[in-house]
């Protein structure tokens, strides 16, 4: 079997959980031998045998059309992982070591002000040098005592400069750990490149994930972040990084699928939707600081994903009753998300399950559940697929056609990522105005919605500098 035949293997199996409910087919045994340099599998049993089986099977007409895009993405994604994403490790390597020399610094901080060394990393150490020997009040209890996690010392790294110089240390050995020996230990010693793994359905909303190694989460940011993303770069000078983003996808999405002519005219008028929504919640006679502007912005973000009052008010740090008097107020602003949200919760009692615009379907059956937490748990979740799951779809079918593209003018330029709501290619510098107009004209009018997607575009020597 080849490797994109794998691919496909892969991904059928996968979407018996997502979209369907072929329990039958759960005891189709396989088993496929990877060799460690080459890319050489073999299946037990029939691939094709299986394919053709669920695909038969397959009658609603939504989910065949969201097999179909999925299967034809198969061998994109194959070819994404095939060629991979160059990294300069020398760089990478020299920013290692100076994260390293900032986290001793940070580390030896600590110690001269506990008056002891202990170890930092010992959550049990931690918590005795704070609240034993240093008697800092308890800011966040658990079940089975008190913590010192993030969230804890983030309550008062304000007041105690201890707390601060924690968290620094931890960033930086996050980062060490993470972002640079973590990246370091795959990339390839033979392309030097980093080849991830793609997972079409690691999300229940169809969002595209990765792994070995997730670049999906590589850090954004200033500072040891933007250099550790400018290590990601083309091999040859010939090239350059373009960065593609869609701009406020989720909400231009929730604005065309509401219908709600107040969230619509904002972007048609070009106002800035945090600063607006700010404006609704402080008064219009209220000058919009960037701390009124954090906080609209998390509303509009949040009320997408269902969020509580109690929920938000720990991320915009407020009391629960003025988290809930925002989301009051964001939905007397936009009705239409009101009205759109409930057609989707009815949905989902009626029919069990809740559909993007392109018909890729969740099954949410906690609606139903006669547990409160269960059931409000269960409606956020609906509340979010059709948005999240949407524009999931919108940046695979991007891909899909932008791939078509590059193949029909035998281009040298090539997709490189996906990233959330970004692809991330490398140019040739003969086409990169070319490939500018294309990318943006395709990925702009996949979404047929009454709202226009907008696509932000960004080139550069590498990915720090090409995102912007």
């Amino acid at each position: 079997m080849s490797f994109l035949d794998i691919r496909h293997y892969k991904y059928l199996t996968s979407s018996i959980d997502r979209n369907l409910d072929f329990s039958a087919f759960m005891d189709f045994e396989h088993h496929y031998q990877v060799s460690e340099n080459k890319h050489e599998y073999s299946i037990e049993r029939s691939y094709f045998s299986y394919k053709e089986s669920l695909v038969e099977n397959t009658v609603d007409s939504s989910i065949q059309s969201i097999m179909d895009m999925e299967s034809k993405l198969i061998p994109i994604f194959a070819q994404m992982e095939r060629t991979g994403v160059y990294v300069d490790e020398k760089k990478l390597r020299d920013i290692g070591e100076d994260i390293a020399r900032e986290s001793k610094n940070k580390e030896l901080e600590i110690y001269d002000l506990v008056g002891e060394r202990f170890n930092i990393n010992s959550a049990k150490q931690v918590q005795v040098i704070l609240f034993e020997k240093l008697w800092i009040p308890v800011s966040k209890k658990i079940k089975t005592g008190y913590t010192v996690d993030n969230e804890a010392l983030s309550l008062i790294w304000q007041k105690y400069e201890i707390a601060n110089i924690i968290l620094q240390y931890r960033t930086l050995e996050k980062l060490r750990s993470t972002y640079i020996d973590g990246l370091l230990r795959v990339i390839n010693p033979h392309t030097k490149r980093i080849h991830t793994t793609y997972n079409q359905l690691g999300a229940s909303t169809g969002r595209l994930s990765s792994e070995s190694p997730n670049l999906q989460n590589i850090p954004s940011g200033s500072g040891y972040p933007a250099r550790i993303k400018s290590c990601f770069c083309p091999e040859s000078s010939e090239f350059s990084f373009l960065v593609a983003d869609y701009s406020q996808v989720e909400l231009r999405i929730l604005a065309s699928l509401s219908g709600d002519t107040s969230l619509i005219e904002t972007f048609v008028r070009w106002e800035d939707i945090h600063t607006r929504t700010a404006r609704f919640l402080f008064g219009e006679d209220a000058t919009i600081t960037s701390e009124l502007r954090r906080i609209a912005k998390s509303v509009n973000f949040w009320v997408i994903y269902g969020i509580t009052g109690f929920g938000l008010s720990k991320v915009i740090n407020t009391s629960p009753a003025e988290a809930t008097k925002y989301i009051d107020t964001f939905y007397a602003m936009y009705p239409g998300v009101r009205a759109y949200y409930q057609s989707i919760l009815d949905g989902a009692n009626k029919n069990g399950y809740v559909e993007t615009f392109y018909g890729r379907r969740r099954y949410i059956p906690g609606v139903r559940d006669s547990n409160k937490m269960i059931r409000a748990g269960a409606e956020r979740e609906a509340i979010n697929m059709p948005i999240q799951g949407t524009a999931a779809d919108i940046i695979k079918l991007a891909m899909l056609r932008i791939s078509n593209f590059l193949k029909e003018g035998t281009y040298k330029s090539r997709m490189l990522l996906q990233v959330h709501d970004e692809l991330v290619f490398e140019v040739h510098e003969s086409e990169k105005d070319m490939m500018e107009k294309q990318i943006r004209s395709i990925m702009e009018g996949v979404f047929p919605g009454p709202l226009k997607l907008l696509v932000d575009i960004h080139t550069g020597a590498n990915w720090s500098e090409a995102k912007g």
